[in-house]
């Protein structure tokens, strides 16, 4: 008869939730690994876009995606405002949960935001967020999920913008790549749920 394992308080190992991901990758990007591609991942990146939008703060959101990286440019600044010693926009892009906890619309979390971006950011073996909000630029550079670097300076440019640029990891995700044309179908059937949202595609 199999003895039983018994868990206490000190035999549980805590495991950051960005080596989790490296960990199960799988848990997290199940479409991904279903359609052998990483076109999923693209819509939990423009949930902070649409919320915007929702917010009538963003109507166009340009995409360029090329092998493992993707670029994804609108026209709406990620907050800089800081909330425990972080700006909302850090606590979007690395703290797990952060993502939903800071929509200003419920229904984005729910629809568009399965993944969320600190997730997608743990994936990726480099990432990169320039935005204008509130007449301050934010430039934050991240090393699988972990940021390497911040700066913070006062803007020229009234018109707020956010611009992300992710590198999927090849560690997660082997030869999976974006596909365009799929690609392209996924963001119809988004644009038919928002049509006043300009989206772009760029190949």
């Amino acid at each position: 008869m199999e003895e039983k394992k018994i868990y206490t308080v000190e035999t549980l190992i805590h495991v950051d939730f960005r080596d989790h991901v490296k960990l199960r990758p799988q848990m997290y990007f199940k479409d991904c690994y279903t359609e052998n591609n990483l076109n999923s991942i693209l819509i939990g990146a423009l949930c902070h876009a649409i919320d915007e939008h929702i917010d009538n703060k963003c109507d166009e959101i340009f995409i360029y995606a090329s092998g493992n990286s993707l670029k994804i440019k609108y026209n709406a600044g990620m907050s800089l405002e800081k909330s425990l010693n972080l700006t909302k926009a850090e606590s979007i892009m690395t703290k797990i949960g952060a993502c939903s906890n800071e929509k200003k619309h419920l229904q984005v979390g729910h629809e568009f935001c399965h993944l969320g971006m600190a997730v997608i950011n743990a994936a990726s073996e480099k990432a990169e967020l320039k935005t204008v909000w509130n007449k301050q630029n934010g430039y934050f550079l991240f090393e699988k999920g972990h940021i390497v670097l911040s700066d913070f300076s006062k803007s020229d440019f009234s018109e707020e913008s956010t611009t992300i640029n992710f590198e999927m990891s090849k560690e997660i995700f082997g030869d999976f790549t974006f596909e365009l044309n799929d690609l392209q179908l996924k963001l119809n059937l988004l644009k038919e749920k928002l049509p006043n949202l300009e989206i772009k595609l760029y190949k």
